[in-house]
């Protein structure tokens, strides 16, 4: 079954909609309060891969779901290879508790809805 069908409702885009009309500033107000509640220090990093990918899901998920996580971690990684890729965002996010993977917790301290599709069930894997 394709997760997708169960996941959108027609004419909704979830993850556009969640950032469409947010400002810099009101996201990274968020990500502070929400970083701040779990108890999860942030630098400059943090800030630079959270802003790129509210603005990689601005600019490409206005006209399709993006509920896939792969395709979005695999912007991230592309976007960060010469900083490490993979390795170097598992190192500044992997450590949010309750949270596995890199698109977990920026989505949680972004406050933003979950991919619904960010885990393969075949392989156990999260993004």
């Amino acid at each position: 079954m394709n997760d997708t069908e169960t996941t959108k409702n027609d004419g909704e885009m979830p993850i556009y909609d969640a950032v469409k009309n947010l400002s810099m500033e009101d996201l990274e107000q968020t990500v502070r309060k929400n970083a701040g509640d779990r108890d999860f220090p942030l630098n400059d990093e943090h800030f630079e891969v959270i802003y790129s990918l509210v603005e990689h899901y601005k600019r490409d998920c206005a006209t399709r779901d993006c509920l896939a996580a792969h395709e979005h971690m695999r912007f991230l990684e592309e976007a960060y290879e010469l900083k490490g890729g993979g390795k170097y965002l598992y190192m500044l996010f992997d450590a949010l508790a309750d949270t596995r993977g890199v698109l977990m917790p920026i989505h949680e301290l972004a406050g933003l809805p979950p991919l619904h599709l960010e885990t393969d069930k075949g392989f156990g894997t999260a993004y």
